[in-house]
């Protein structure tokens, strides 16, 4: 053995040590995790209503008419309608990410941070609509419609949210803070993000509508505690949020499928219309509020030769006893020799780091 190659290449094994003090762990959400959704998905749409009248389908049907009386036939009215969609719930989100502790430092990063929120669950979601026309009148039945007035109509569940997912998108620098329990580390980060979502809408009469929105970008405050457990493994508890976010996007003009729909008299009878009508944008908006508990372990690689989850001074003398000693380990490259080329093995699997 070259007692002078080791000594050479001991002093710059020992330089890179000096700047690998952080232990980075493997974390997974458990099922103690938990998520509040709530979101809203309002569609907006132009149009006309009209009586669903027909001289030979539905002559008794009803026929309306603009203004407050008078007239003849069957009109359309200038119409728009505002479809709603509100779902909220609780999920359990899945998920998972990388989490570097430097206790020297007094440091916590987030890295590759990936949350599914609904985990498969789909929240299904009422739909209202509100119309808002022209004043009109109808014939059978008979009843006066003054326009001007917002008409709230609750038309059931008939949409859902069923994606809600969040990817991180920049580096997530933390602090740790020690605490009285010597194992317990209070931990705050603000994590970047895009918030993807899928929000489907069906509006009377159509066919569903799946309509992604995003991503959106946002900042994920992460607020808790880390507990260091002493067979190299941690648990992270946070807060993630509230987050809120609003978002407009233009979908049209899209035409709808007529609708079919009954309008209440101040009798028993209803007065039948038919809408036709054209959305053009769809706004949502969302409120996330999300209970994280991840377990994990520290995350190791070729270079950590002591498998403590940490590249430092102590892999370093591993391998260089390894490597003096010829112990078969210590032959990185497989060739059964121990030289430069092993060191220099050892030397780029070191700078790249445990990922």
């Amino acid at each position: 053995m070259n007692k002078t190659l080791t000594t050479g290449f001991a002093g710059a094994l020992c330089a890179l040590a000096a700047l690998a003090g952080a232990q980075t762990f493997d974390l997974a959400l458990t099922n103690a995790s938990s998520a509040t959704i709530q979101s809203d998905a309002t569609l907006s749409t132009v149009g006309t209503l009209i009586g669903d009248y027909d001289p030979d389908t539905n002559p008794d049907g009803t026929q309306t008419r603009p203004g407050f009386f008078g007239g003849s036939g069957n009109n359309t009215i200038d119409t728009s309608v505002t479809m709603t969609t509100e779902a909220g719930g609780t999920t359990q989100p899945s998920g998972n990410m990388l989490l570097a502790i430097d206790l020297d430092a007094g440091t916590a990063s987030v890295a590759d941070l990936w949350l599914d929120v609904l985990n498969e669950t789909t929240l299904p979601a009422d739909l209202s609509a509100t119309l808002l026309f022209d004043t009109f009148h109808t014939v059978n039945p008979s009843m006066l419609y003054p326009g001007g007035i917002e008409f709230p109509i609750p038309l059931g569940q008939l949409g859902a949210l069923q994606l809600a997912t969040m990817t991180q998108t920049g580096e997530a620098p933390g602090v740790l803070t020690a605490t009285g329990d010597p194992e317990v580390f209070d931990f705050t980060a603000a994590v970047p993000v895009e918030l993807m979502l899928e929000v489907v809408v069906t509006p009377l009469g159509g066919e569903a509508t799946t309509t992604p929105v995003g991503p959106l970008p946002a900042i994920l405050p992460l607020v808790g505690q880390v507990q260091i457990n002493g067979d190299n493994s941690v648990v992270l508890t946070v807060a993630l949020g509230p987050l809120e976010n609003s978002n407009e996007q233009v979908i049209g003009p899209l035409d709808l499928p007529e609708i079919p729909l009954e309008l209440p008299t101040l009798g028993s009878e209803t007065a039948g219309v038919i809408l036709a009508l054209s959305a053009d944008t769809l706004t949502v908006n969302t409120l996330l509020d999300i209970a994280i508990v991840a377990e994990g372990s520290a995350v190791t690689c070729d270079a950590d030769w002591n498998g403590d989850g940490i590249l430092d001074f102590f892999d370093v003398a591993g391998f260089l006893n390894a490597f003096s000693s010829e112990d078969p380990a210590a032959d990185l490259n497989g060739d059964g020799l121990f030289d430069f080329f092993d060191v220099q093995e050892f030397l780029g699997l070191f700078a790249s780091g445990c990922h």
